[in-house]
């Protein structure tokens, strides 16, 4: 395990900055990996773009704070916005010493189809799929920037900058789970839409870097073992079980299957290892691992396993009746009085989840949409009631997780082995009441919120607020990465870390710049 660590930190940060760590013991220990049997083997992040209000979906405070920060109901084109506290509702009861998960109902009990001025059926879809006991919200998180680019580098890799100081916790879930699927993963980190916000690979090996596979299509010039699509693999596509080998040759314990054509390449390296500097030696154990990377691409058949995997399934054949009113597919909706139709999220969602379904990845980065950076009068309001929306499709996507079994875990859903993140790189600015009313800032704003959903995550738990209306976060528990307990307002750093927790690994299995904790009440148990 340390090993890996270090070869990931080697490629990302340079052997020199490592060597340095090492020496002033920032590096940890012996690495101590959890070993929970529920600690799930894949993970999902869905990421909002433009900096996202998580409050107007899940409420972080208190009854009193609402209208501290929320302007009354209103109506934006149609479409039910803002709301009192005698409209929230608990996602359902407590569980220990922290508060519910809270919702604006904006749904009418008795017909949760229901679409007009008054009700909309928007974040109903929590209660549908019964989503409260596999998940929790982290409120007021220090991204340390205001700034897009670095928010979302925060966001992915814990820490804010122009660059990853530290991989994606995206490469580092599918670095720590590479040995053990290898051989049924043959893309370990995928990105499906890239519109905006994609980790980088920083030179990481093909194991942790990112693949980009917008749609089957695109995937079927390249990798599809059909003649019809590649014509000139025909005579050299024999395959056969090989001993897989490093880059100096030596033999790893297990087959790589290889054409003949694939096991002269790998061979090739390794010639020129040693007869250069450390530097190049790096750059040609990766070009190794690519090669291999690529074998077991085109040995799995990737496209046919993808055509033949059903992504959208269950709210296909079983479309809940509260989207009746939208009258579009799973994953969309239509908004309010503007003639404004979802839609683009359908095929990459599909595609997400085909991904998972087809047990071929096991980090996938997945960029939602609208784009959520307004800056403009009306766009506290527009942002509330999309907002909504869009978070009642993470509802469904996690429904349809929930409905698919997890592949070779009898008994087990696909929610169960997924840790799903919903992120954005920062919140905006909050409401206050001034003395005409309130002001509806819309600019950047540092501190957010992350939903955690899936396997090992306790359900229904609210963690951390803000301070309103201000909206800076407040402090929470937290367990430092030398093992110490403290409380502080919890930075990006300590996101990354709980998500890698919660996945089963150890506080000393990774490296974040700069230190880093695990936010108590957000991994089950």
């Amino acid at each position: 395990m340390n090993l890996s660590r270090r070869q990931l930190l080697s490629w990302s940060l340079g052997a020199s900055q490592v060597a340095l760590l090492e020496r002033a013991g920032l590096l940890g220990g012996r690495a101590h990996a959890q070993t929970a049997t529920d600690a799930p083997s894949r993970l999902c992040v869905l990421y909002i773009p433009g900096g996202f209000r998580f409050q107007h979906c899940f409420w972080p405070g208190t009854d009193a704070d609402v209208e501290k920060s929320v302007p009354p109901p209103a109506n934006f084109n149609g479409e039910p916005i803002f709301f009192r506290a005698n409209q929230l509702t608990d996602l359902g009861p407590a569980n220990g010493p922290y508060n519910p998960v809270r919702l604006w109902r904006s749904w009418d009990p008795a017909a949760p189809q229901t679409r007009n001025s008054t009700f909309a059926p928007a974040m109903y879809g929590y209660t549908h799929f019964g989503l409260g006991s596999q998940l929790s919200v982290l409120h007021g998180i220090d991204q340390g920037t205001n700034d897009h680019a670095s928010g979302f580098i925060a966001a992915a890799c814990g820490v804010a900058g122009a660059d990853f100081r530290a991989p994606a916790v995206h490469a580092v879930i599918a670095n720590h789970l590479y040995n053990r699927f290898k051989d049924q993963r043959p893309l370990p980190f995928v990105i499906v839409d890239s519109s905006r916000g994609a980790p980088q690979a920083m030179g990481l090996p093909s194991r942790a870097a990112p693949v980009f596979v917008p749609s089957i299509d695109a995937l079927a010039p390249q990798l599809s073992a059909d003649p019809m699509e590649n014509r000139w693999w025909q005579g050299l596509d024999a395959r056969a079980d090989r001993p897989e080998k490093d880059v100096r040759g030596m033999a790893l314990g297990g087959n790589l299957k290889t054409t003949a054509l694939e096991e002269y390449t790998l061979g090739v390296p390794g010639k020129y290892v040693g007869k250069s500097s450390p530097k190049v030696d790096t750059f040609l154990e990766g070009l190794h691992g690519s090669l291999s990377s690529v074998s077991r691409v085109l040995a799995t058949d990737v496209v046919t396993v993808l055509e033949q995997t059903k992504g959208i399934d269950v709210l296909t054949a079983n479309k809940p009746a509260y989207l009746s009113s939208y009258g579009l597919g799973a994953f969309g909706y239509t908004f309010g009085l503007a003639n404004f139709h979802m839609t683009q999220l359908e095929p990459r969602l599909d595609m997400t989840l085909r991904l998972l379904k087809s047990n071929l990845a096991t980090s996938v980065h997945c960029a939602l949409a609208p784009d959520y950076d307004t800056h403009n009068g009306t766009g506290n309001a527009s942002s509330c009631a999309h907002g909504r929306n869009l978070m009642d499709i993470v509802a469904r996507f996690l429904g349809e997780l929930k409905a698919a079994p997890a592949p070779g875990l009898p008994g087990k859903t696909l929610l169960d082995d997924t840790l799903v993140l919903v992120m954005s790189e920062f919140g905006r600015t909050w409401s206050a009441q001034s003395g005409s009313g309130y002001y509806q800032g819309d600019d950047h704003h540092p501190f957010t919120s992350v939903v955690f959903a899936g396997g090992n995550v306790a359900g229904n738990r609210s963690v951390g607020g803000f301070e309103v209306p201000r909206g800076v976060g407040v402090p929470v528990d937290i367990i430092e990465e030398n093992g110490q307990p403290s409380r502080r307002v919890p930075r990006a750093a300590d996101v990354v870390t709980t998500a890698l927790r919660v996945m089963g690994m150890g506080l000393h299995d990774f490296f974040i710049p700069g230190g880093y904790g695990e936010v108590t009440g957000i991994r089950r148990g």
